[in-house]
């Protein structure tokens, strides 16, 4: 039992340092991914207020706003749309060919039906933000309900976050503005007075390039693993980091990005000489030095007991033989009192024979306490046996009690018997002899203060 003990302990211990490692590793591991998505959505927010300051400069005209947010060398494209009619499409530099789903005449009524969800306070000036931006109608689906598919996805950008960076953020709020994005595509969407909303389409690479530039933070030392960005469909964007041994593994942790790139997730995979697995050595030392105590403390203790068993076998060998020997001498002495008495029977002398009388009922006794000495023998050998035989249980009593009675009598005991037993029984009479004569020795030791011995049998 001790040793399955140490070894229950040794393994708990193993297992609580992996997971105290492992648990210090997650929370690095998210505190790190969280400071680069922090870094990537701080920068998105810059780069918002740098087409919010542009996109107020013109005025309130829709179209003049669209053409000044097509100035920027990173927008393709840019149109302006009414609450009513057809959406006007005001600049397109034919760089890029954009997906059907991310047409104008596609994006426009999308972009409305998500902009109904924006709430009336959504500046919220006097509450500081954390984020930067806030998500409203989303068609990003669940992986487990469309297998990780894509769609798009709409936020607005929040009045109350602060920048501290000295850049003034909060140009023009009067309108909102926000992104309206897929994994791959990113557009920026602006209302105007009248409920006009101006859009202009990015160049994707240029913008994740130089919003990857910064990634990790440049403060920051480079990471020895790998900082993986991907989109939730499984398209990798970027990796950062040194790549040292152990980085080639799947990544270890992982975070969705913020709004409004919440199709995108971050996933670290740290290198082996990162978080070094709990170092062991102390743990199966003192485990196998438990174990070699316990050991030798089991075979001290089986050597002392082996030790104390045969003392003791020695022992109950001595009384043994010593009892052996002390009973022939008393049957002598108890035949030749036997002899004596009849003869002093024969020649009327009474005191002697009432002395020889006493001499037989202690030799009688010592002869009873040889024997117990002789069944506790046996008993310490495992060799105490009972032999049953058809007895007569009253006569058996009756000749116990006889046997004490001078004894007791003498002592001004009164003896009263009671005896209703079966007429025949299956018991070892020697046994019966010996338990009563042993509760009678009991009455003749302990029982001063008694007067009274009375024994029953019934059925």
């Amino acid at each position: 039992m001790p040793l399955a003990l140490l070894t229950w302990l040794g393994t708990y211990l193993i297992r609580d340092a992996a997971r105290s490692t492992d648990g210090a590793m997650q929370a690095v591991l998210e505190e790190r991914l969280a400071v680069a998505d922090h870094q990537l959505i701080h920068d998105l927010r810059e780069f918002t207020d740098q087409l919010d300051a542009i996109a107020a400069d013109p005025g309130t005209e829709p179209k003049s706003i669209a053409q000044a947010l097509a100035a920027h060398p990173w927008v393709v494209e840019t149109w302006a749309a009414a609450p009513t009619g057809p959406v006007e499409l005001v600049t397109n530099k034919q760089t890029q060919t954009p997906s059907p789903d991310a047409e104008a005449a596609q994006r426009v009524p999308s972009l409305r039906a998500a902009l109904r969800y924006l709430p009336e306070n959504w500046m919220m000036r006097a509450i500081p933000r954390e984020q930067p931006f806030a998500a409203l109608a989303s068609d990003l689906v669940a992986a487990q309900d469309r297998g990780r598919q894509a769609l798009w996805q709409t936020s607005v950008k929040i009045g109350g976050y602060h920048l501290q960076s000295g850049t003034p953020g909060t140009t023009n709020l009067a309108f909102p503005s926000g992104w309206h994005v897929t994994d791959g595509d990113l557009i920026y969407w602006r209302r105007a007075a009248g409920d006009h909303l101006i859009c202009a389409r990015l160049d994707g690479g240029q913008l994740l390039e130089a919003l990857f530039a910064r990634l990790p933070t440049p403060t920051l030392k480079v990471y020895p693993g790998r900082l993986t960005l991907k989109t939730v469909t499984g398209i990798p964007l970027h990796t950062w980091g040194k790549g040292l041994d152990g980085s080639e593994r799947p990544a270890a942790a992982q975070v969705i990005c913020s709004a409004p790139l919440s199709q995108w997730e971050f996933g670290y995979t740290p290198a082996f000489a990162e978080f070094p697995k709990p170092y062991l050595f102390p743990i199966l030392l003192g485990v196998g030095s438990g174990s070699v105590l316990v050991l030798a403390l089991a075979w001290i203790f089986f050597r002392e007991n082996a030790r104390e068993l045969r003392l003791a076998q020695q022992r109950v060998s001595f009384v043994n033989q010593i009892s052996h020997e002390l009973k022939t001498p008393l049957t002598n002495i108890r035949l030749y009192t036997e002899m004596a008495a009849h003869r002093l029977e024969e020649h009327g002398d009474s005191a002697a024979k009432r002395h020889l009388g006493v001499v037989e009922a202690e030799t009688a006794r010592l002869n009873r306490l040889i024997q117990n000495v002789l069944n506790y023998a046996r008993q310490q050998r495992d060799k105490l046996t009972v032999q049953p035989r058809q007895i007569e249980l009253d006569a058996v009593i009756e000749r116990t009690v006889t046997h004490w009675r001078p004894l007791l009598e003498g002592k001004n005991f009164a003896i009263e018997m009671q005896l209703h037993g079966p007429p025949t029984m299956k018991a070892d009479a020697d046994a019966l002899e010996q338990i009563l004569g042993n509760l009678l020795s009991n009455v003749d030791k302990y029982a001063e203060a008694g007067r009274w011995v009375a024994v029953r049998t019934e059925t």
